[in-house]
């Protein structure tokens, strides 16, 4: 790491020196035009024409899973186009697979094939803000979690409610695909709180998912345990807004809250007996969903 003094010129004017090997590597010099990106507190420079990446991945391996996680990781990397080659033809079944596998991820799409190579491009340049896709990330996550609490609270599962919620859960996916993108350009302590908040929307939607196919399996929660978690619908809104706002205050009411929840969730668990038992992953999953909600509430207190 390097330290810079910010300096005056002028009346109103502030600069800061670059570092010279930074400026020969990209071969700038004077009067050359740069972007300045403010992600919070993070400020990033980027060349204004700046080249596009490019990956190249030799298939070695028929196991598809395995070449899909390439595709998902090098799309996280930052790469703009990505191109698989096999050494004759490429396998149809490696070619669709990788073509689904690419719908998961926001803005890259199948840009070309030949009879051993199938290309993709990331179409997508950089119109949204790290803050607004991780507040997206959050929207579908919450709506899940509401109508997942309102259809448990029912008289009667609607199989068309959970099946949406556990539809969603791959929208949701995409979105922390795209945050870990985002972030690949960001470093420092900053990059990792927002990768950590990513994470635990994504594992709270997990565990939605979860619960959404356990109810259609059967799986219940009596109807008067149901009223602890829907605390859960507000907490989880309120953290979003601790996060937007750096509301140390609120965070910690949010922790007090959510330990509360947890304890009496635990009881709930411990005190189910006979043919309830059956139904213990369901409140297991709801106390980790609080748990997460405090790891967010957590992660607040550590950006301020």
């Amino acid at each position: 790491m390097e330290y810079r003094k910010i300096q005056l010129t002028g009346d109103s004017t502030y600069i800061i020196s670059l570092p010279k090997t930074w400026i020969t590597k990209n071969k700038l010099g004077k009067g050359d035009v740069i972007s300045v990106i403010e992600q919070g507190e993070v400020v990033m420079l980027r060349l204004k024409d700046e080249k596009e990446r490019e990956a190249q991945i030799r298939i070695k391996t028929n196991d598809l899973e395995f070449l899909a996680r390439l595709l998902i990781t090098k799309y996280i990397q930052g790469y703009d186009t990505i191109v698989f080659s096999a050494k004759e033809h490429l396998d149809p079944g490696i070619r669709s697979h990788l073509i689904k596998a690419s719908s998961y991820l926001i803005g890259l799409e199948p840009f070309g094939e030949t009879k051993d190579t199938i290309t993709f491009r990331m179409l997508m340049k950089g119109n949204r803000s790290l803050t607004e896709s991780v507040e997206r990330m959050h929207d579908l996550s919450m709506l899940s979690l509401k109508e997942l609490i309102e259809d448990m609270g029912s008289h009667q599962s609607n199989k068309t409610i959970l099946d949406g919620i556990i539809q969603r859960d791959n929208e949701i996916d995409k979105f922390y695909f795209l945050i870990l993108r985002q972030l690949s350009s960001m470093s420092g302590f900053e990059a990792i709180i927002w990768a950590q908040i990513a994470k635990s929307i994504e594992r709270i939607s997990d565990h939605v998912e979860t619960i959404a196919q356990l109810v259609k399996e059967g799986k219940e929660m009596k109807k008067e345990d149901i009223a602890l978690f829907t605390q859960l619908i507000d907490l989880y809104g309120d953290v979003m807004l601790t996060l937007k706002n750096v509301d140390l205050s609120m965070a910690e009411e949010i922790l007090i809250k959510i330990q509360k929840i947890k304890a009496a969730g635990l009881d709930l668990k411990k005190n189910l007996g006979g043919e309830e038992r059956k139904n213990i992953l369901v409140y297991a999953s709801f106390r980790r969903i609080g748990e997460y909600i405090s790891d967010l509430a957590e992660s607040a207190i550590n950006l301020s």
